[in-house]
C-alpha cells in the first residue's frame, strides 16, 4: 500500500512540477525515479521525483516507455533528479536573497 505523501513531500512535489518538463519546459507532473535495486512498481521516496510533461512521462517516446533511448538522449533518472534539485536550491536562494532585501527575514 502506497503510503500518501505528508504536507512537507507534497510541497516538495509542487516545488518540482512548477519547473516545468526538464525536456521542453511544458507543465509538468511529477515522476518518481526508481532508485537502484527498486523493481517496477516500487516507487521511490517523494523527494526523488523530476518534472515532466505528460508525453515524456508515458508518451511514445518517454521515461516510462523507452528509458534506454529516453536516457541516452536526456541523461539518467539520476542526473536529472540532479539537475531539478540544483534548479530548485537556484530558486530557492534568489527567493530568499530578494525577500532578505525587503526586509523580509
Amino acid at each position: 500500500m502506497k503510503k500518501a505523501p505528508t504536507k512537507a513531500e507534497r510541497e516538495h512535489m509542487s516545488k518540482v512540477a512548477s519547473l516545468g518538463c526538464l525536456v521542453c519546459q511544458r507543465p509538468a507532473n511529477v515522476h518518481h525515479i526508481r532508485p537502484i535495486g527498486l523493481g517496477m512498481g516500487m516507487r521511490s521516496s517523494h523527494y526523488q521525483t523530476i518534472p515532466l510533461c505528460r508525453e515524456h512521462h508515458q508518451g511514445q517516446f518517454s521515461i516510462h516507455n523507452c528509458k534506454q533511448e529516453f536516457e541516452a538522449m536526456y541523461g539518467t533518472e539520476h542526473e536529472m533528479l540532479q539537475r531539478t534539485l540544483k534548479e530548485i536550491e537556484n530558486i530557492e536562494e534568489a527567493n530568499n536573497f530578494f525577500n532578505y532585501n525587503k526586509g523580509e527575514k
